[in-house]
């Protein structure tokens, strides 16, 4: 960890529910708050992050370069995931939070992912939109936020179309 933080590369680390040699109640991601204080400079992105999304989302607002990615919780948690992306937003910097089908495993799970978060994040939006809380433009930018510009701006992926 320490030679990312060196290279200043983003360092990405598992927090929550996630693999099984993780012991859950030890990956509450407040633990690296000592880390986080020393690691200024450097991309920290918490991955997974459930059951402490509200956590990490203090943490990305606490700290300049901390963000979340929720991608293996979504998966996992199926027709109840637009309940979990509604609490990584609550606390979260929308400019904190990156998109993740997670990767791992067959193909069907990255689609699995993706439906679910697409689904989710709509369902989510579309409610703000229609209680008034949000104009549709207020959606559409925080989905693009998510969805592509965070993950370019922090692993420095460029423009679109490049």
């Amino acid at each position: 960890m320490h030679e990312a933080l060196r290279l200043g590369k983003p360092l990405q680390l598992h927090v929550g529910f996630g693999d099984r040699d993780c012991d859950l109640h030890k990956t509450n991601p407040l633990y690296l708050l000592d880390f986080l204080r020393r690691s200024e400079g450097t991309p920290i992105v918490l991955l997974h992050c459930y059951p402490y999304e509200r956590e990490a989302g203090y943490l990305a607002q606490a700290f300049n370069d901390v963000h979340l990615d929720g991608g293996l919780s979504i998966n996992y948690l199926g027709a109840r995931a637009p309940a979990f992306i509604a609490r990584l937003l609550e606390l979260a910097p929308f400019r904190k939070i990156l998109y993740s089908s997670d990767g791992f495993g067959p193909a069907e799970l990255h689609f699995l992912g993706a439906t679910l978060w697409r689904n989710g994040i709509h369902r989510v939006l579309r409610g703000f939109v229609e209680d008034d809380d949000w104009s549709e433009a207020d959606a559409m930018r925080v989905v693009d936020l998510i969805a592509h510009e965070n993950a370019a701006r922090v692993y420095h992926l460029g423009a679109r179309g490049e």
